[in-house]
């Protein structure tokens, strides 16, 4: 497509970063609504979703996978320590920086709301085949590695 044409050409409902952020937040309003009864919200679930997978992670590590800013993490953090889900510690390896882990309570919650997670995955992907899913995750993890800085 020709730069200098493009305005003209462009339509809202084929760009594909706008079905992207209508995704995500209908899925960050859905969640938010399941998870408030249990104390949560979309950035505690972000952060308790990746410290499953990546206890003790770096700050810097947990913006990365999070997708989050630094001064919201770090806020979001903040809450989840005084809530007793997670904890924070100086690395062994390097005492300039921090790691993060759940605690045993952040785990049980972990384990309680992650089928609430799972079932809003899997309203997103209703009509789609294990094969269209795959095909699907397969893009996204290209487009995501296209854009990393």
């Amino acid at each position: 497509m020709n730069q200098a044409n493009a305005h003209v050409d462009f339509r809202l409902d084929d760009h594909l970063f706008f079905h992207f952020s209508q995704i995500l937040a209908r899925r960050t309003r859905a969640l938010n609504a399941g998870l408030k009864p249990h104390g949560l919200d979309y950035p505690r679930w972000r952060v308790l979703a990746v410290l499953h997978e990546h206890s003790g992670a770096s700050m810097r590590r947990l913006a990365d996978l999070t997708s989050a800013d630094r001064t919201t993490l770090t806020h979001t953090l903040r809450l989840m320590e005084a809530e007793g889900l997670i904890v924070r510690r100086e690395r062994l390896d390097d005492r300039r920086s921090l790691e993060v882990s759940m605690t045993p309570k952040g785990q049980r919650l972990f384990a309680k709301i992650l089928p609430l997670a799972l079932a809003e995955t899997d309203r997103a992907l209703a009509g789609f085949s294990r094969h269209d899913t795959e095909i699907l995750r397969d893009g996204l993890r290209r487009m995501a590695e296209n854009l990393r800085e």
